[in-house]
């Protein structure tokens, strides 16, 4: 009998039914992929429990409402604070057929109308999110509190299936305009004409960005730049409340902070619920409000696009005199898609993932409160090292139970975890390519290939690089690195370095407009350093895996982004 409890108990821990076990998982999906494009640093249980669960349920979702021919959606699990992915690959040649076609009439609306039901999705989001918004987490009783965690984890799943739904859709049209050009012109996505036909679109991040840019001019214009030059972001909003200047400049930016369709609901770090969104901590906003009125008057990325968008209609001319007149329609319409790749995937970021978690933060803090002031837990943070089932199990008496074990134990693990790199597979295939070859291609996977895993960089051993990766924005670079793993650190780059990081998120978009050039040790073509070092005319490499382990900061380094690689000048440093 002891040995049959020992067997349940080494079942499931932080995310009951989806923590990772090798000797279960691997026999069943052969290959597990470590999404190092969102779990770097690793996650707190309580996180995982959200993500794990309904990423993986908002995957499958779209893949069935638009019947993606190969893929049927992820299994995920969770493993040291670390996302582990496999992909349900359709293999049967007549059932891809089947979903084929079923895909093809699914993605007609997207073809022809993506803005309308995209701004349908996003009033439905923000429809969603007002209840959760409004709700008084101060006053509310247990029992409410209670309520309001199985609104949030409601809303939560609604939210991953609205995400999804939208990215497969214009990602796949950029699987096939991709082969369109491979097959037609002899290009893919990797080269500088195909990147210039799909940039150079608006969204709701840039304008955000554009917004604090012009907080940062009306800052000048009112004679309050020494408050942001001298002071370090936590000591501008008391430096500003010290004048008469500062207060009115305050008023008006807090007032866009609460009344903007997104405003101050956006988290600093897009996937994790441990630190704070913008409405909480305002120095956030006001720090990127600083590095705007450190630039001067300038605003890059306004200056970019207009050439951006010449060169896309340039592009676009000359390849549509290359095909025959009936297929123009069908690569005009691809073309319209797959750039709304770009866009979407940084507007879906505000409007999903940063928008949501602030209001997950919000109501899971509030909780942590209620527990911690009963004595269940120590402190309110360690709400975010238990998982919801825990959490139902407790709230309504909370003085009944203590939970500080499971917390203390699961929070000592995730600082442990927080100091070493998950391994980036666990397989029983023979090495990463053969896994990637029978576990990952075959599933044809846009989001897969083109973000989270990314496709395999193909190592020039004569070009000689200290690392390869995949060109995600094309041109060459050389300068200092500035190794940078979290947003706080954005703060020490400077002017002509070279940004070398796991990856990046909305919240880092303005430190592309002073940097010479990017390397991230993960994602695809269409992950967030792509996008942002396309938009930015940046010499981008990603998935070089081990940038951030083999580049220090202040060493030289080259990004040659054409051939793919990155070199490291001044190894003696």
């Amino acid at each position: 009998m002891a040995d049959n409890k020992q067997e349940r108990v080494k079942l499931w821990d932080e995310v009951p039914g989806f923590d990772l076990l090798e000797e279960i998982d691997i026999p069943e999906k052969h290959s597990w992929f470590l999404d190092g494009t969102h779990c770097i640093p690793p996650w707190t249980p309580l996180f995982g429990w959200f993500w794990i669960k309904y990423c993986s349920h908002g995957l499958k979702t779209a893949c069935s409402e638009l019947s993606i021919p190969t893929c049927k959606g992820w299994e995920m699990r969770f493993r040291d604070g670390g996302s582990y992915n496999a992909l349900n690959i359709v293999r049967d040649q007549k059932e891809i057929a089947s979903r084929e076609k079923r895909f093809r009439e699914a993605l007609r609306p997207w073809l022809e109308d993506f803005d309308g039901l995209w701004n349908g999705h996003k009033a439905e989001l923000l429809s969603l999110y007002g209840p959760l918004k409004e709700f008084n987490i101060e006053t509310a009783s247990n029992l409410r509190l209670h309520h309001h965690l199985r609104d949030l984890v409601n809303v939560y799943a609604r939210m991953w299936e609205i995400h999804f739904v939208g990215m497969y859709a214009s990602y796949n049209a950029w699987l096939l305009l991709e082969e369109l050009c491979k097959e037609r012109f002899g290009i893919s996505d990797q080269d500088t004409q195909f990147q210039d036909m799909v940039r150079g679109f608006d969204n709701k991040v840039y304008q955000t960005d554009k917004r604090l840019w012009e907080f940062a001019q009306l800052a000048l214009d009112m004679g309050l730049k020494d408050i942001f030059t001298e002071k370090k972001a936590p000591e501008i909003e008391p430096g500003l409340r010290g004048t008469q200047k500062g207060q009115e400049w305050l008023a008006q930016f807090m007032r866009w902070m609460e009344t903007d369709e997104v405003g101050g609901w956006r988290m600093q770090r897009m996937n994790e619920l441990t630190e704070p969104y913008w409405m909480e901590d305002v120095s956030i906003p006001l720090g990127i409000v600083k590095h705007f009125v450190d630039k001067g008057r300038s605003y890059v990325l306004e200056d970019l696009r207009k050439g951006l968008i010449e060169k896309r209609e340039i592009v676009v001319a000359s390849l549509l005199d290359k095909i025959s007149p009936h297929e123009k329609d069908l690569f005009e319409g691809l073309i319209r898609l797959a750039g709304k790749s770009s866009s979407y995937s940084e507007e879906h970021n505000l409007y999903c993932e940063l928008y949501m978690h602030a209001i997950l933060r919000r109501g899971c803090l509030a909780i942590g409160r209620r527990i911690a002031e009963a004595g269940t837990v120590d402190e309110p943070g360690d709400v975010f090292f238990l998982n919801p089932d825990e959490i139902d199990r407790v709230i309504l008496v909370p003085e009944a139970h203590d939970l500080r074990f499971i917390a203390r134990r699961r929070k000592a693990a995730w600082q442990i975890w927080q100091k070493r790199a998950n391994p980036p597979i666990f397989t029983d295939r023979a090495s990463l390519e053969e896994a990637a070859e029978k576990d990952l291609l075959p599933s044809r996977d846009a989001i897969a290939i083109k973000i989270v895993m990314g496709e395999l960089p193909k190592v020039q051993p004569e070009a000689g690089a200290d690392l390869s990766g995949l060109c995600a924005s094309s041109g060459e670079a050389e300068g200092p690195a500035r190794v940078v793993s979290t947003f706080d650190d954005l703060k020490n780059v400077r002017p002509g370095e070279v940004l070398v990081c796991p990856g990046s998120s909305p919240a880092w978009t303005p430190v592309f407009g002073i940097v010479k050039g990017v390397v991230a040790d993960s994602g695809g073509i269409l992950s967030h350093a792509a996008i942002i070092g396309r938009e930015y005319e940046v010499p981008t490499v990603v998935n070089t895996s081990e940038g951030t382990s083999k580049i220090r900061t202040g060493q030289r380094i080259r990004v040659d982004a054409n051939n793919c690689a990155v070199y490291i000048l001044d190894k003696e440093k």
